[in-house]
């Protein structure tokens, strides 16, 4: 069948998104054990410690909210993919058995090839 969209292409990018977030929530774990580190040595320098912790936290945050929101993005994306392709499925199975008990011809009605001619 012919779409407007390329589902299998849109399903690739959807996966490529998620490991893409996969990989952005590994960083971002990285990360968070990194400002432990970060902050447990700069705990005896008071003035730093805080003003670290107020940076790194809202940036850790930041990117786990990215990851959170982003895969229910991906996954909002594939469920209407899907729901596409059932719809359609569903349409050229009604169509077909249609035409079937009809006698009408079978295929696209809208086919170049078809379309405009008079039936007889």
């Amino acid at each position: 069948m012919s779409y407007s969209i390329d589902p299998p292409q849109v399903l690739l990018v959807a996966e490529r998104m998620t490991r893409s977030l996969d990989d952005l929530h590994e960083v971002a774990t990285a990360l968070r054990r990194a400002a432990d580190s970060v902050a447990h040595a700069l705990a005896r320098a008071v003035p730093a410690h805080p003003a670290f912790l107020e940076v790194a936290e809202t940036r850790i945050d930041l990117a786990h909210r990215i990851v959170g929101r982003g895969r229910a993005a991906v996954a909002a994306l594939q469920s209407a993919v899907l729901a596409y392709l059932d719809a359609d499925d569903e349409m050229a199975a009604t169509t077909d058995a249609r035409s079937s008990a009809t006698g009408a011809p079978s295929g696209n009605p809208f086919d170049p090839i078809v379309f405009g001619k008079r039936r007889v």
